[in-house]
């Protein structure tokens, strides 16, 4: 398959993505100019941050003037998660100069990391796919199925927040309290797809409850220090089960 064509396939794959993108992004646009952004600024986010989640987290903090290191550090644990999803992506890239990967990588999201990981790993398991996997020209072929997903979804990303920002304009200024649920239902929404079993609905609740002194001592960085907090304790607790396993 030509390089094109692989670029195609990326493409025809992405298009659930783009449902998804499409509400989202304009969620974004809407609520982005209804907290002060200016168009500009809307979508230079969108193109450089690239992530729900942490648009959404930012948007309350940049409103409210809280400090500069305070964004930047809320941006950078949200976006965070992208480095094991690329570390994950790695092996399916071989032979792939470091540039064009690098370049790459800023179209990653969960949802670019999804489907082509599934794809790849479908692909692997096939005896065509053993045959040539570790050659140089199988990890482009991968990498423009990669950018196939990736470079159309962050398109139809950045024209949503654009189209968002321009309904607002429109929208009765009453409209702004139902924006003040899109953050909280985002947030929900991604919480319930990750809420599975007893552990995880403990994580929840002890962070819930952790959060309560946390806020009353410092409303700017008492949430912040709660959440690095309880991510460290959870990380180390799924550390210590993993070694205990394998000492077994």
């Amino acid at each position: 398959m030509s390089l094109l064509a692989r670029f195609r396939q990326g493409m025809q794959a992405a298009v659930p993505i783009w449902i998804v993108f499409v509400p989202s992004s304009i969620a974004w646009g809407i609520a982005a100019q209804r907290h002060g952004l200016s168009f500009n600024e809307a979508i230079f986010m969108s193109a450089w941050v690239y992530s729900g989640p942490a648009q959404f987290a930012v948007l309350a903090p940049l409103a409210e003037n809280k400090s500069a290191m305070q964004v930047l550090i809320a941006g950078f644990l949200m976006n965070l998660r992208f480095l094991p999803m690329s570390t994950a992506l790695t092996p399916f890239f071989r032979g792939v100069k470091r540039m064009p990967l690098l370049v790459s990588s800023h179209v990653i999201s969960a949802s670019s990391f999804i489907v082509p990981y599934v794809q790849f790993q479908k692909e692997r398991a096939s005896a065509e796919y053993a045959s040539s996997a570790t050659s140089p020209e199988n990890g482009y072929r991968n990498l423009m199925f990669f950018l196939g997903v990736g470079i159309t979804s962050f398109l139809v990303w950045i024209t949503g927040t654009g189209t968002g920002f321009g309904i607002a304009l429109r929208f009765p200024h009453r409209f702004d309290e139902a924006l003040l649920f899109i953050l909280p239902g985002y947030f929900a929404g991604l919480l319930v797809v990750e809420t599975k079993g007893l552990p995880m609905m403990l994580v929840c609740l002890g962070s819930l409850i952790a959060a309560l002194p946390g806020a009353v001592i410092s409303s700017g960085w008492g949430w912040l220090a709660t959440a690095i907090g309880v991510a460290t304790l959870v990380w180390g607790v799924e550390q210590w089960k993993i070694h205990a396993s394998r000492s077994f």
